[in-house]
């Protein structure tokens, strides 16, 4: 049995991916200001940050708890004080301390939780499992899936167009800083590769909008 895991504890999987469900409805809620939650896009990030995290690990031979367990937690403070990530770190702490997680791993996850944080760094991210935990969150950003996320994001905010979208989601220089950012070779890749389809979906659509692809 792994150090500081207890069979009388709960399974620290279900109630990670648990945690970050209740955080994302109670982030959604607060700020959708009493409006129907239409899509929970929080939710939908995390769940994507939690899937590109753990196909990196396993790539990458990094520690596979360490990994799932901070991306599953990675924004479970959103909207929750001035550094979500520090915040969360402490929130993580607490929630792996009443389960089965490894308690000598613990100090691990909250250090990626609390280094995710924002769209492009200077310095290396340090650990390998801190490095991917920020690829991932930033893989979600771009790409197919997060013309999506950003879409249903803009739509449950309130009523808008086809035009607006297009608008909200053709200035990609923030995304292409971002590529700058990445620390490991597959996501790197990956991100050239989700930039240029996200570009070029935006690129088509506004085309289309205004009928120039006839």
């Amino acid at each position: 049995m792994d150090q500081g895991t207890s069979t009388d504890s709960p399974s620290w999987r279900e109630v990670v991916r648990e945690a970050a469900h209740e955080a994302a409805i109670r982030e959604t809620e607060a700020r959708q200001e009493g409006r129907e939650v239409l899509y929970n896009y929080r939710w939908e990030h995390v769940q994507s940050v939690a899937r590109v995290a753990v196909r990196l690990a396993e790539i990458l031979d990094a520690d596979l708890e360490i990994v799932e367990a901070a991306a599953w937690l990675h924004d479970v403070a959103k909207g929750q004080g001035e550094d979500h990530g520090k915040e969360g770190a402490i929130r993580a702490e607490q929630i792996l301390g009443q389960t089965d997680f490894p308690a000598d791993k613990v100090a691990a996850v909250c250090h990626a939780i609390a280094k995710h944080v924002g769209l492009w760094v200077r310095e290396p991210v340090e650990t390998l499992e801190a490095a991917i935990v920020w690829d991932a969150d930033k893989l979600t950003k771009l790409g197919a899936t997060s013309v999506l996320h950003f879409a249903g994001y803009f739509v449950s905010a309130g009523p808008c167009t086809t035009a607006h979208l297009i608008e909200r989601m053709k200035d990609t220089a923030w995304q292409e800083r971002t590529l700058g950012s990445f620390h490991t070779a597959p996501a790197r890749e990956a991100g050239k590769k989700r930039f240029e389809l996200f570009r070029e979906f935006i690129r088509a659509a506004e085309a289309e909008q205004e009928a120039r692809d006839l």
